[in-house]
């Protein structure tokens, strides 16, 4: 938490100064960020995407791949020029 004593040298070192108004709002402020960076440490960093979505990996399509354009078709419209292929302008 921070308390009047730690809220005086952060505005030293920062060199802000606040009205006693402001002193207050800004103490709440920052024991409100505090408080939020504090649960951080409760995040035990694993992820279970079921835990949040209601679509199981059983509900999900097979994808099965089809090849739709031989590798000549797809570098026909293609130059190769050192060592690498250089494709033409799709979009202006």
């Amino acid at each position: 938490m921070i308390d009047g004593k730690t809220f005086d040298r952060l505005t030293v070192l920062s060199k802000f100064d606040f009205s006693a108004e402001g002193k207050e709002r800004f103490t709440d402020d920052l024991n409100a960020i505090v408080d939020f960076v504090g649960k951080v440490t409760e995040f035990d960093g694993v992820y279970d995407d079921t835990l949040e979505n209601a679509v199981s990996y059983a509900d999900l399509r097979n994808d099965t791949a089809i090849s739709t354009a031989s590798v000549e078709q797809l570098l026909s419209n293609t130059d190769f020029e050192n060592n690498c292929y250089i494709i033409p302008k799709v979009i202006d």
